[in-house]
Order: C-alpha cells, then sequence, then structure tokens
C-alpha cells in the first residue's frame, strides 16, 4: 500500500495509539525473526500492540496487529487502527 508513515502516524495518533521509540522482544515479539525494513513502527493501546513495516518512504510493506498480519488495504488499516478496532468499546 502506497502512503507515507507521517499519514498514518497522525491517524494512528488519533485512534489513542502511542508510538514506542524503542521496543523490546518482551513487548513486541512479533518482530524477532524479521528481517530488515527500510523502517518499523511499533504502537500499543491499552494491552493492543500494533506494528507496520515499510519498504519504502512511502510504501507499508506489513502490518500486524496482536502479532497478527492485517490485509494491506486502506479500509482493513484503519478499522485495525481505529476507535472501533479489537478490543475496543462499541
Amino acid at each position: 500500500m502506497i502512503a507515507g508513515p507521517g499519514f498514518w502516524d497522525l491517524e494512528i495518533a488519533r485512534a489513542g495509539w502511542s508510538r514506542v521509540l524503542s521496543p523490546g522482544l518482551a513487548d513486541f515479539p512479533e518482530i524477532a525473526g524479521r528481517g530488515t525494513a527500510w523502517g518499523r513502527n511499533c504502537y500499543v493501546r491499552g494491552g493492543e500492540r500494533l506494528v507496520i513495516e515499510w519498504s519504502d518512504q512511502v510504501t507499508i510493506s506489513a502490518a500486524m496487529l496482536n502479532g497478527r498480519f492485517c490485509p494491506l488495504t486502506a479500509d482493513h488499516l484503519s478499522a485495525a487502527i481505529g476507535r472501533d478496532g479489537p478490543g475496543r468499546p462499541r
């Protein structure tokens, strides 16, 4: 999916996620064994974890919510990070 990290950082922050600048394997076990990526952003919201990997400045190469891969479409990512995403009150 094409969309720069700046766009998604803003959307993710609006949905109540906090970025973890130095993620550890204990907190984000899903990043263990992952290959190198141009960028990898990790976020938390309550007990939820979100990881987004970038293959370059504008292309998302992978997204994982609570250790499970998310489809890479804008609709799926928006649903995963949204206020009504998994674990959020309805």
